[in-house]
């Protein structure tokens, strides 16, 4: 096989012979350069500064501002959403379209291995660089981190988002056969977490050591209003202010849900809504955020803490507005989940349609660049 001879040998002489156009307009580059030389020297010299300083100040702008240089966004350009069925727990997976991405949260009452592979499987099929450019922790619960600190060992992290919280003083947990103590991590990225509460639960402390261990990873804490800006999209998060997060306590369950960021994702002409484990207590987070921030006409709602009663308040749910929800909920969970106080209150509130992780498995929601949207779920429900 190595010494066939080519077909048409003739034929591909005559093209190898044959000058292309970019040669041609080399050439006649050239020839109209000497002329211009012969002529007047000078003006071929300035020109060529011309030439040569706007090409350093082109390249200066792009090292500085590569983002003016992408062009229009093609239009297959899309962003995806998927909600991964993780039982009772919060899993959500985001493919912005820049190409970037994000994980809120990932884990399951109880830690059940069984979710945990299916969750880290999923994620590998989704990123397989090994890489995810961010992940968020909205509260410090068991079924929302429980398999963050695989997350970190499986992948690249670059940016972790996180409750301004520690877990308790000279806590140590083992982690990979060693025994790993929060006080033993960098002191510059302890001093960071200000809040004078502690969270006991060893889940906490794992996901904390990781998160503190992940090298070249920047840390943000869920503390006032931020954006996260991409191309063509804006995700803002509106966490406790820091005078909330000092004059609160976090000592029960309802507080420590209520340091949850409520997100709100725009593209396209399209608004969607992550709220973790909000609530509408009377110091609750949905009540803050509504008394604090403007109303804003969204389309798709994550149900918070898993459709409880004590979520998706009236106010909170005209506050954003939405047609489309997603609850993400354990089959045959023994919290009752979702109640039907709330599933009554979205219904009454404008949403159409509600999809359900215990029902549909896994969700995947698809905004297209032109703001058309598309559920697609694993398994057949009644949606």
């Amino acid at each position: 096989m190595a010494n066939k001879k080519p077909k048409n040998t003739k034929n591909t002489k005559a093209k190898t012979a044959k000058k292309t156009n970019e040669q041609i307009a080399v050439e006649s580059a050239v020839n109209a350069a000497k002329k211009l030389h012969k002529k007047n020297p000078k003006l071929l010299i300035a020109i060529v500064a011309i030439v040569v300083t706007a090409a350093i100040i082109v390249g200066a702008l792009y090292l500085v501002k590569p983002e003016w240089f992408r062009g229009p966004m093609p239009e297959s350009g899309q962003l995806v959403v998927h909600y991964i069925d993780v039982g009772q727990g919060d899993c959500i997976y985001i493919a912005f379209p820049d190409g970037t991405d994000m994980l809120i949260d990932c884990g399951s009452q109880g830690g059940s291995s069984e979710y945990q592979t299916s969750a880290l499987n999923c994620l590998k099929a989704l990123n397989p660089d090994g890489k995810i450019d961010r992940v968020m922790a909205t509260h410090s619960d068991t079924d929302h981190i429980s398999y963050l600190d695989e997350v970190f060992f499986e992948f690249q992290v670059n940016n972790v988002y996180m409750p301004n919280i520690r877990p308790k003083l000279g806590k140590s947990v083992e982690i990979k056969k060693e025994v790993v103590a929060v006080d033993s991590l960098d002191a510059s990225k302890l001093k960071k977490f200000t809040d004078n509460d502690t969270i006991d639960t060893d889940t906490y402390a794992e996901f904390f050591i990781a998160a503190l261990s992940e090298p070249n990873c920047n840390i943000t804490l869920n503390i006032g209003k931020y954006e996260i800006k991409g191309r063509d999209y804006t995700f803002t998060f509106y966490c406790l202010s820091q005078k909330e997060w000092d004059s609160r306590n976090l000592k029960s369950a309802t507080q420590i849900n209520a340091v949850s960021p409520i997100g709100i994702l725009e593209y396209a002409g399209r608004r969607l809504v992550f709220t973790g484990d909000s609530n509408n207590s009377n110091n609750g987070n949905e009540k803050y955020y509504c008394e604090t921030y403007p109303y804003v006409d969204c389309d798709v709602l994550k149900v918070a803490h898993h459709g409880s009663d004590g979520s998706s308040s009236d106010s909170f749910l005209q506050h954003v507005k939405c047609e489309y929800a997603v609850i993400s909920v354990g089959d045959g969970n023994s919290y009752g989940h979702p109640e039907q106080e709330a599933l009554d209150r979205l219904k009454a509130n404008g949403i159409q349609k509600i999809h359900r992780t215990d029902k549909c498995g896994n969700v995947v929601l698809t905004v297209s660049h032109t703001g058309e949207m598309a559920f697609s779920c694993e398994k057949q429900c009644a949606a």
